[in-house]
């Protein structure tokens, strides 16, 4: 991209808005429809053409010009295939690397600076002699027990996206603002190099936990139990490798940041032990639309004489979200409980092979006259109709879905991770003088679960209760009016100042 047109400001953003439908997407688009005065672009990032890259929100007018990156694209790597790298940048790389495996950042400027401005072929940095020596260095054959062959690919699928990260034209803009780490990150880190115009972060879910939580799901990854089935795996070697990809990337954004904003405590502890310095974090809690949900739930809602119960689950179908214990925990309800119906509200192409595994479990639980997919819903036209939401998530930040429940009056049932336990019990004194607005359980366990949501369902003096204490935490704690003003201020003091080093 090249053009002379300035941005305020340039979100930087990896497999989520507008493509992508969730809560860090609906987070961003709040956000840019919040702030009508300044100019937004994006840098997207999304896996591969292959998948067709659709509008899922109705973007706001000054949301203008995005671009689109495709991560594992194939690249013609035979491009000017006669440069060749000096013995000058050959060595920058291996110093690079070598003080990379010690938390040492310090040559990333360099790096950038030599991947923009020289652009050698994919082939040569793959292929090229004096690149293969430095592979084959780093794979330490002298003492190395792992498969070079094995080792080189882990390094191509790993490498492949970073290369074609590092000499992107970025838009410009007076702002850049990543939201995650990773791939994103990184491409925030290139133009902090390049622009020397600051560079903000917010992390709603920590990257490095929930890529470490993805790569440990894999099937190529062996699982705890299998340890003494085996005497050796290379496979653990590997793993790591990703792992700490995926943590240097952390490091390398944390350190290039101006600003590091997260939504709770916990979170700002993670970055912390990734390596972001204290003095740069600041906690920002998320906030919703008031409007949008108070008085969806009739507020005279006869909760003694009900004998029929809905029970919600907001979410995208995919293995992090846990639907699996969701599905077993309703079984338990739906033995208890005869007139029940069950939403399960969310995406479900985006990892078609863990759906059908959810839609197999239902015929196999026999819940198909209970569990409805409803693919991606207005959450607002089914609010009305639920009693109590559930998350069994076994990661998560500050889901937007129980604000958004609470608000609406409906008790919340929530696995215990992120602020899960902050949004039904309260954050502070006052928050928790309350009273809770749900029931927190334990990660990836049906049975706790389905004993909470029968729990609510059952006693309405206790679900009256809940309901109360939600709408009143989130009017008093969580407004999507206090965000945007909190966001709008950061933004115009980084936009007013000088270009950094």
């Amino acid at each position: 991209m090249s053009s002379d047109k300035q941005y305020d400001v340039c979100l930087l953003l990896e497999g989520t808005y507008p493509f992508v439908a969730g809560g860090v997407s609906t987070w961003i688009h709040n956000l840019i429809k919040g702030m009508p005065e300044l100019t937004f672009t994006a840098v997207c990032i999304l896996a591969s053409s292959k998948e067709k890259a659709e509008y899922r929100y109705e973007v706001p007018d000054n949301f203008v010009d995005p671009q689109i990156v495709y991560l594992h694209d194939p690249i013609d790597i035979q491009k000017n295939p006669f440069k060749k790298i000096s013995a000058t940048n050959i060595e920058k790389l291996r110093k690079f690397h070598y003080r990379l495996d010690r938390n040492d950042i310090s040559m990333m400027k360099d790096m950038v600076e030599l991947f923009r401005h020289d652009k050698y072929p994919l082939s040569e940095l793959f292929h090229g002699k004096k690149a293969w020596d430095v592979l084959v260095e780093r794979y330490k054959p002298d003492s190395n027990d792992e498969s070079f062959i094995d080792y080189f690919w882990t390094y191509r699928f790993t490498h492949l996206p970073i290369f074609k990260m590092l000499p992107l034209d970025l838009p410009k803009a007076k702002v850049y603002h990543t939201i995650s780490t990773g791939y994103a990150g990184l491409l925030g880190v290139v133009a902090r190099v390049m622009t020397g115009r600051p560079l903000l972060l917010t992390e709603h879910g920590i990257y490095v936990k929930e890529r470490k939580i993805e790569i440990s799901q894999a099937e190529w990854v062996y699982r705890k139990e299998d340890e003494r089935m085996r005497i050796q795996s290379k496979l653990g070697a590997f793993q790591t490798f990703w792992i700490r990809m995926f943590e240097q990337l952390a490091r390398l954004c944390y350190d290039y940041s101006s600003a590091i904003y997260t939504l709770y405590e916990g979170n700002r502890q993670f970055e912390i032990q990734e390596g972001a310095d204290p003095d740069k974090i600041r906690v920002i809690p998320n906030g919703i639309n008031l409007d949008d949900f108070l008085g969806l739930k009739p507020a005279d809602h006869d909760y003694m004489g009900q004998t029929e119960f809905a029970v919600g689950f907001v979410g995208r179908v995919v293995p992090i979200k846990d639907v699996k214990t969701f599905l077993r925990s309703i079984k338990i309800v739906a033995i208890k409980i005869e007139n029940l119906k069950v939403y399960i509200m969310g995406p479900t192409e985006e990892d078609k092979e863990y759906y059908e595994e959810c839609v197999n479990l239902v015929r196999l639980l026999h819940l198909e006259d209970v569990v409805e997919f409803t693919g991606k819903v207005r959450v607002t036209d089914y609010l009305p109709k639920l009693d109590v939401i559930v998350l069994t998530s076994i990661s998560e930040a500050q889901p937007l879905v129980i604000m958004e429940a609470n608000c609406a009056g409906i008790p919340a049932v929530a696995s215990d991770v992120g602020s899960c336990r902050e949004l039904l019990e309260g954050r502070t004194v006052a928050d928790q003088a309350l009273g809770p607005s749900g029931i927190v359980t334990k990660v990836a366990d049906p049975v706790s679960t389905g004993e909470a949501i029968l729990k609510i369902l059952t006693s309405p003096i206790l679900r009256s209760k809940m309901s109360k204490a939600g709408i009143e935490r989130v009017k008093t704690f969580y407004k999507e009016s206090d965000l945007n003003e909190t966001y709008l201020n950061i933004y115009k003091d980084y936009m007013a100042m000088e270009d950094l080093e």
